[in-house]
C-alpha cells in the first residue's frame, strides 16, 4: 500500500506541475502561496484522520530545521519551481528532484560535518551532469 501511494504521490505532483501552466492562478507570489496553503490544509486533514498527534514539544534543533524548510524549502525553493514551470518545459523544471539530494549532500558535509567517498562525488557529477544536459538548447522544442 505504501509504495502504491508513493508512485501515486509522484503521478499526482507530475500531473499537477504539467496542469499548472494552463490554470489560472493569482499573480505573483499569491500563485505558490495559494497552492502551499491548501496542500498544507490537506495534509493537516490528512494527519488528524490518520491519528497523528504531536506528543513532545519539539528540541531547538528541530525549530531550526523547521524554519529552514519553510523559508529555503517552501518560500523560496517553491516559488522558483512555479516560476520555472510558468517559464520553461516541465522537463527543466522538474530537474530540482536531481539537484535537491547534491544540496543536501553538501549542507550535510558544509554544517553537520559529513564526510563522503569518492563513489558519492562521482554520482553528484553524473547528476549534476545530466541536468546541464536537459538544459542544453539543441534539445529544446520550440
Amino acid at each position: 500500500m505504501g509504495a502504491a501511494l508513493v508512485l501515486f504521490a509522484a503521478a499526482s505532483w507530475s500531473f499537477g506541475s504539467v496542469w499548472s501552466k494552463h490554470l489560472s492562478q493569482p499573480a505573483g507570489p499569491m500563485a505558490s502561496a495559494a497552492q502551499m496553503l491548501v496542500g498544507g490544509a490537506v495534509l493537516l486533514i490528512g494527519s488528524v484522520a490518520s491519528g497523528e498527534r504531536m506528543t513532545q514539544t519539539p528540541t531547538p534543533a528541530g525549530w531550526a530545521a523547521l524554519a529552514y524548510l519553510v523559508v529555503f524549502g517552501s518560500i523560496v525553493a517553491f516559488s522558483a519551481y512555479i516560476y520555472l514551470l510558468k517559464t520553461v518545459r516541465p522537463a527543466a523544471a522538474t530537474s530540482y528532484a536531481y539537484v535537491n539530494p547534491v544540496v543536501a549532500v553538501l549542507l550535510g558535509i558544509a554544517f553537520a560535518g559529513e564526510h563522503i567517498g569518492h563513489e558519492e562525488w562521482l554520482a553528484m557529477a553524473v547528476i549534476v551532469g545530466a541536468v546541464v544536459l536537459i538544459g542544453l538548447p539543441q534539445w529544446r522544442r520550440a
